[in-house]
């Protein structure tokens, strides 16, 4: 008692892992190959798709408020946040056996939004956007076990961003 190592013990750490099945991991990792290929098409495409699903969405980025879908396809600052979530989705791929600093990485981007006025509701609209454009780009390969998986890995990132707004406030 008061040592070091009972002091430690009783310091309960959360253990942080993305809730997949190693077969789900694999179909992520697999399909996140042609993916990869097409991440900056997919990145702005998801984008559009979410700006299509609420317009009220764009007033989240000033620089898109007013645009038409062609400006919007157009715009550099959609290129560049387009390439920040794709890169974010391929730190999730990769960090799938190995969670606990991507969370903490997570949960920093989700207070960094505050400031955006992120809203939860919005990261839903984003998987909503992203999984559209990923059956889209994978076609047959998008089966219902391979949309379940990117939908658990979605989740994670979003539950996880949340926690980060929260805690932001």
């Amino acid at each position: 008692m008061g040592c070091a190592s009972s002091i430690d013990s009783n310091v309960r750490k959360e253990f942080v892992s993305i809730p997949l099945s190693t077969t789900q991991k694999y179909l992520v990792r697999e399909t996140w190959e042609t993916i990869d290929a097409h991440k900056n098409s997919v990145g702005k495409k998801t984008f559009l798709r979410f700006f299509e699903i609420n317009p009220d969405f764009q007033k989240l980025f000033p620089e898109f408020v007013n645009l038409k879908r062609e400006e919007l396809e157009r715009a550099n600052a959609l290129h560049g946040h387009a390439k920040r979530v794709m890169k974010a989705v391929e730190n999730a791929v990769t960090a799938m056996d190995d969670t606990e600093s991507f969370a903490a990485y997570l949960e920093g981007l989700g207070q960094r939004h505050v400031a955006r006025a992120l809203k939860p509701s919005y990261l839903d609209a984003m998987q909503v956007a992203l999984m559209d454009t990923l059956q889209d780009l994978l076609q047959s390969q998008w089966t219902q076990e391979t949309s379940e998986a990117w939908n658990i890995l979605f989740r994670f990132i979003a539950d996880t961003m949340k926690r980060g707004l929260q805690s932001g406030k």
